[in-house]
């Protein structure tokens, strides 16, 4: 893996509305971490316009752990593109909740790095950083790399009015 910075100009163009109602359901899911998947589409090989985080639940979730679960994810993801009239939409990323404010762990690169490689295709993340007093948003977007590597670059969060 190869970590990048923001000279490539990677960015992740985020809703408003999506946003504030996915940190509404991170505040609820606390003392946990909530995650699960972004939908949007992809402009060019580094922006991703993200217009819904699909909530996958995790039972096992803790407070610094969340593991997002693939077939309930699909379900999710199949059942929102089923209802939507929108042929751009579709799968970009991940994301969830620290509980704290801090960016994307070494944890985090790494699932990145791993679903680059598996998927041989650019997926963004975002962690959204809560606590009772701020919160922050943090991107990451992972671009494969020939032969199966992964590199991770920053992404600026750039807010869209919904």
């Amino acid at each position: 893996m190869t970590t990048g910075d923001l000279s490539r100009g990677a960015a992740i163009r985020v809703g408003e509305d999506s946003l504030a109602v996915a940190g509404i359901l991170a505040h609820k899911a606390s003392p946990h971490e909530l995650g699960g998947i972004l939908v949007g589409w992809w402009e060019g090989s580094s922006t991703a316009v993200v217009v819904e985080f699909l909530p996958v639940p995790d039972h096992a979730a803790g407070r610094s752990r969340y593991e997002r679960r693939h077939s309930l994810a699909q379900e999710q993801l199949n059942a929102y593109l089923a209802s939507r009239d929108d042929s751009r939409l579709g799968y970009v990323g991940e994301w969830h909740s620290h509980l704290a404010l801090q960016p994307p762990s070494r944890a985090d690169r790494s699932e990145l790095e791993a679903i680059v490689r598996l998927s041989r295709k650019q997926v963004a993340l975002i962690v959204l950083a809560i606590d009772g007093r701020a919160n922050s948003t943090y991107g990451l977007i992972g671009h494969p790399r020939w032969p199966r590597r992964a590199a991770i670059d920053g992404a600026v969060i750039e807010r869209m009015s919904s």
